[in-house]
C-alpha cells in the first residue's frame, strides 16, 4: 500500500503536515509516490525544513529571487517535484513562505506538500496557541506523531513543548504518556484548528509488526473515541521501503 492514497491526497490538494515525528518524511515519502504515479510535487515550508531534506524532495528554489518561478516550473517539469523556501536560513535549512503564498504553487503542480509545524525531532508535541501554521487554501491536514512516545516520561527528552502537552492532556510532567493523553496530544492539539471544509488525518510513524503495531492500535482506538476516522500507520521514518497499514 502507497502512503498518498491511504493519507486520501489526490491532485489538487494543499496538504499541511502538523505535530511530529516524522513530518519531512512523510512529505519526502509522499512526493516520491506521486512523481513514481505520473503526478508533480512541491514541498514548501511554512516554518523551516532542512536543505538536505528539502533536496531529497527536488531541487530547492528560493523564493523572491529574480526568476524564481521560472525555475521551480522548470524543476517541477524536469523531475516531477521540486521544494520551495523564503531563504537559506541559518542551521542548514531552509526559510517558511507566507499563508498566503503556498496555495498559488498548485498551478504549478499536482499537489503541494506543506511543512507546517515545528517539533525539534521530538516524537510528539505539544501544540502552542500560535501553532501550526497552517496556510490559506490547505484542503487537507494530516497530524503527524511517532508512537515511540508512548510510555515515555512526558518531559523535555521526548515531548516538544512539554509544559504545553501536560496542560493539553491532564498529565503532569515526567508521567508515562498514555493512549489518551497521545490521542489528545493530536485530536485536540495538532488537528485543534483545521480550517472550515478541511479534511483531516493522523499519521503514526514508527510502527512495525509486533509490539509498536499493538501501540498503534490501542492509540487509534483512543483516536477513534475522539472523533478521528482516517489514521494511517507507517514504519517511517524509517528506511525504505516504506510500509504503511490502514487500521
Amino acid at each position: 500500500m502507497k502512503l498518498y492514497p491511504a493519507l486520501g491526497i489526490s491532485s489538487g490538494d494543499v496538504v499541511a503536515f502538523v505535530g511530529a515525528g516524522g513530518k519531512s518524511s512523510a512529505i519526502i515519502a509522499v512526493a516520491g509516490e506521486l512523481v513514481g504515479d505520473g503526478m508533480t510535487a512541491i514541498a514548501v515550508p511554512t516554518t523551516k525544513m532542512q536543505v538536505g531534506e528539502a533536496e531529497r524532495v527536488g531541487r530547492v528554489v528560493i523564493a523572491g529571487e529574480e526568476g524564481w518561478l521560472g525555475r521551480l516550473k522548470e524543476a517541477v517539469t524536469d523531475s516531477g517535484a521540486a521544494a520551495v523556501g523564503s531563504a537559506y536560513i541559518s542551521g542548514g535549512r531552509i526559510g517558511g513562505l507566507g499563508l498566503d503564498e503556498v496555495a498559488p504553487l498548485g498551478r504549478i503542480a499536482d499537489v503541494v506538500l506543506v511543512e507546517a509545524d515545528g517539533a525539534r525531532r521530538k516524537p510528539l508535541k505539544g501544540t502552542a496557541e500560535h501553532e501550526p501554521a497552517i496556510p490559506r487554501g490547505t484542503t487537507l491536514v494530516v497530524a503527524v506523531a511517532n508512537i515511540g512516545a508512548l510510555g515515555r516520561p512526558a518531559t523535555e527528552e521526548h515531548i516538544h513543548r512539554p509544559e504545553v502537552f501536560s496542560r493539553l492532556t491532564g498529565l503532569s510532567s515526567g508521567q508515562s504518556v498514555t493512549p489518551r493523553a497521545f490521542a489528545l496530544a493530536l485530536s485536540g492539539g495538532s488537528l485543534a484548528r483545521v480550517p472550515s471544509g478541511a479534511r483531516s488525518a493522523v499519521l503514526l510513524t514508527g510502527v512495525s509488526p509486533g509490539r509498536s503495531m499493538s501501540d498503534a492500535a490501542v492509540v487509534t482506538r483512543e483516536l477513534w473515541r475522539q472523533g478521528i476516522s482516517r489514521i494511517v500507520f507507517t514504519s517511517l521514518p524509517s528506511e525504505e521501503p516504506v510500509q504503511v497499514w490502514v487500521p
